[in-house]
């Protein structure tokens, strides 16, 4: 049995420590002492601060790496939300200032509207999200008169499950749970409405990316307080041109992983530009597919890292 100094580095970013640097300790006595998240050290404080509030064990060193916003990249640039979560402490700010809907008969009128989403990372597996279509113009159409509100908040957590492992034919999985609140203005207020998601991503040939999300969203039913709740499917491929650049095809039906979009089944294209490693910009065009579906769907926007 060897002796060691007063630092040694296991498996899964696991280290444990010894108070006198100065003693000499044996491989056995090392591994009875607790293990150190190796957060606890990061060179940010509020990743340190969630360290200390929100304790893991087995905390990779994911929250000393500089931020990257391809690692994971934004949830709002397509329809399906990534399984991958932000490194305790990330933060990114999404935010697409424009969201044009068509109209679309008999009831659903053309609209603008600025959607945000932020997100906070609190430990490398877990993160907390806010999400709102944000301010919202409304056309006057088909008997309905215009208006200009602020759309409902929804309060989101994403828990990362497990990696990919191709060897088995497994995706990375995920799972998205939200409600969406009634603070909102008048108009757009439509009570209490929960929701989750399963989130997967596959690695496909010729370097092309699969995220594909099956949820359950709900509805306001017939009578008052009550809910319907409907399937919901949306996925996306995504192909990268170059190191910065990426193209991809996307769909959805019955709505996509966030409350964005009315129930419908919507396919489209867009690309993504990563502007160094701190922020991207990305667009998509869309268009319902099927009777009582928007026209077109026109999103440009971008996100930030922190």
């Amino acid at each position: 049995m060897g002796e060691t100094n007063a630092v040694l580095n296991l498996p899964r970013g696991v280290v444990w420590l010894v108070d006198d640097a100065e003693e000499t300790v044996t491989d056995e006595e090392l591994m009875r002492l607790p293990p150190v998240d190796p957060a606890l050290s990061s060179p940010l404080r509020r990743t340190r601060c969630l360290a200390r509030a929100f304790p893991d064990r087995v905390d990779s060193w994911r929250s000393h790496e500089p931020t990257n916003i391809r690692d994971p990249g934004p949830d709002t640039a397509n329809f399906p939300n990534s399984p991958y979560t932000l490194p305790r402490g990330g933060i990114y700010l999404e935010t697409t200032p424009m969201v044009w809907t068509g109209a679309s008969r008999p009831s659903q009128p053309a609209s603008w509207n600025w959607e945000y989403l932020l997100r906070l990372g609190v430990t490398d597996r877990f993160e907390f999200r806010l999400f709102s279509n944000g301010l919202t113009a409304s056309q006057a159409n088909y008997g309905q008169q215009a208006f200009v509100g602020i759309a409902p908040l929804i309060l989101d957590a994403k828990v990362h499950l497990w990696g990919e492992k191709p060897e088995y034919i497994l995706p990375g999985a995920g799972i998205e749970l939200y409600v969406q609140t009634d603070w909102a203005s008048p108009q757009l207020q439509s009570g209490t409405q929960p929701g989750v998601a399963m989130l997967f991503s596959n690695s496909l040939p010729w370097d092309i990316e699969l995220e594909w999300n099956i949820g359950l969203g709900s509805t306001n039913g017939p009578q008052s307080g009550s809910l319907i709740y409907q399937e919901t499917l949306q996925f996306s491929f995504t192909k990268p041109i170059t190191d910065d650049f990426q193209i991809f095809v996307q769909g959805l039906v019955n709505g996509s992983s966030l409350p964005r979009f009315a129930s419908s089944t919507v396919l489209g294209g867009g690309f993504v530009r990563y502007m160094g490693r701190r922020t991207v910009l990305f667009a998509s065009y869309n268009a319902g597919v099927e009777t009582g579906g928007p026209p077109a769907v026109i999103q440009v926007g971008g996100a930030a890292a922190f």
